[in-house]
């Protein structure tokens, strides 16, 4: 198989995409001003890029369809890459820019989708905030990145270079060549290859009938196991699932050290408070607008399936359906419920037949996976995405810190929020990624979300005996 070619969940991504819904992951970053030296500048920042692109060789890739559409894109090298296309700063060193212009910005840029004739990536720099800090906005396609891939987009840039490291995966094959009947004949191959692999996967299972049935068994039941638990419930009806257009607004509530560690003291892990803190928000909101809920929503959850200091392109996640308690009024019931489903989580294999059952999509023709992704992506599978995405332990850019940092989590059509955790020094940040037409709460989202972290830090730890209850 070519190096370079989509894989069937990377090739999701591409099928979810629509004017409406722009399938680009992101962040938007605030640095502190440094705190000696010059002030970064857009042309130390490209730079630094272009110095650190040989770690990264996929930023330098771009998307080609399959001629007739017999397999998935496949990525190649653009011999027209150009960097200052890819990092860019619509103001000037010496602009002071306020803070309610950067967030116009920000969500002007992420209300447009990325330019599939270039690689799907693209920062943009404004080195100079009203109050001296710098502003960076980013945005990756979800076709070419998962949480742990893009930080090695963000290490093109940061002063500590992550811990996954790209420096030694494999380069993608030479592309088939640009001649229309010569890329077709790849394709053609490509998929008499995958059909070849079916067949001696047969003969393997013909000549140790034994093992392999057991491992067809354990492989068919996981799937329908995701399909019985993750699929097959219907996600309840939400204000969250209306029809969307292309606007895009960000905001967020940044959860400081001592109140996360308050908020620990009634149990449970600091995702664990991320959710249930999302659940009482969500509530409060729905009671604010008289109408209280009765069932919880149903959220998919992304986990992570890379192995230890795996790297590379691509996504390498499961979709995890959870309940988020939202129709709990009880602050301690809402824990103990989130709690009590990602204990089970962790001790189940439920994300492993998630990933099999995505997996099993890729071995359907590829006209016929489109309305496969668009039903398991669709209002009646889950309600919202709810991501924790990583970043470096040490995360600074040309000497400035950063002091705020916000997840950008895509919404399919028929979703009108996704909320991005990012877990940072014992903090957490919530970034509220929605199209603000059709869910114009969402910038009250922070102030609840603030309320809740608040209130479940004035809890007792007394008030439930917990299972997943861990030292702070």
């Amino acid at each position: 198989m070519t190096r370079g070619r989509l894989s069937a969940l990377d090739g999701s991504f591409l099928r979810l995409e629509s004017p409406q819904a722009h399938m680009h992951v992101g962040w938007s970053a605030i640095f502190a001003a440094p705190e000696a030296g010059e002030r970064p500048t857009i042309e130390a920042l490209r730079e630094r890029v272009s110095g650190r692109l040989d770690r990264v060789p996929w930023c330098r890739w771009r998307l080609r369809e399959a001629p007739l559409g017999l397999t998935e894109p496949c990525w190649v090298e653009d011999r027209q890459f150009d960097l200052a296309a890819h990092v860019l700063a619509p103001y000037g060193p010496d602009d002071q820019v306020s803070h309610s212009a950067f967030a116009a910005l920000r969500d002007e840029l992420l209300s447009r989708p990325l330019d599939h004739a270039r690689p799907l990536w693209q920062i943009v720099f404004v080195p100079r905030l009203e109050d001296g800090s710098v502003g960076m906005i980013g945005k990756v396609h979800h076709a070419l990145v998962d949480g742990m891939a893009a930080l090695q987009i963000v290490g093109l840039f940061s002063d500590e270079l992550p811990d996954a490291s790209s420096r030694d995966d494999p380069t993608p094959e030479p592309a088939a060549g640009e001649h229309l009947v010569t890329w077709a004949l790849d394709s053609v191959t490509q998929t008499v290859s995958d059909g070849l692999g079916l067949v001696r996967a047969a003969t393997g299972a013909a000549t140790r009938p034994a093992s392999s049935v057991r491992g067809a068994l354990r492989g068919a039941g996981r799937v329908l196991r995701a399909v019985r638990e993750d699929v097959l419930p219907p996600a309840p009806n939400s204000v969250l699932n209306v029809p969307i257009g292309s606007r895009r607004s960000l905001v967020g509530y940044h959860a400081r050290r001592l109140e996360v560690r308050a908020a620990r003291r009634a149990g449970g892990t600091i995702n664990d408070i991320g959710l249930t803190v999302v659940a009482g928000a969500l509530r409060a909101l729905a009671v604010r607008q008289g109408e209280p809920p009765h069932s919880p929503l149903k959220v998919m959850v992304p986990v992570n399936m890379r192995r230890v200091g795996e790297a590379g392109p691509g996504n390498k996640i499961a979709m995890v359906n959870l309940e988020l308690p939202i129709d709990l009024a009880s602050r301690a019931e809402r824990l103990d419920r989130v709690c009590a489903q990602t204990q089970r989580l962790k001790t189940s294999d439920r994300a492993q037949a998630t990933e099999a059952l995505y997996a099993a999509s890729g071995l359907l023709p590829p006209p016929l996976r489109s309305p496969i992704v668009k039903a398991m992506a669709s209002p009646r599978t889950f309600n919202l995405t709810i991501s924790q995405s990583p970043v470096p332990r040490q995360f600074s850019m040309l000497g400035c810190e950063v002091e705020q940092v916000y997840s950008v989590v895509p919404i399919a059509e028929g979703h009108a929020l996704a909320i991005g955790m990012i877990r940072f020094r014992q903090e957490l940040f919530f970034g509220c990624y929605a199209d603000p037409d059709a869910f114009p709460s969402v910038k009250d989202l922070p102030a609840l979300l603030e309320s809740e972290m608040r209130a479940l830090g004035d809890m007792t730890p007394a008030l439930a005996q917990r299972d997943c209850r861990e030292p702070a």
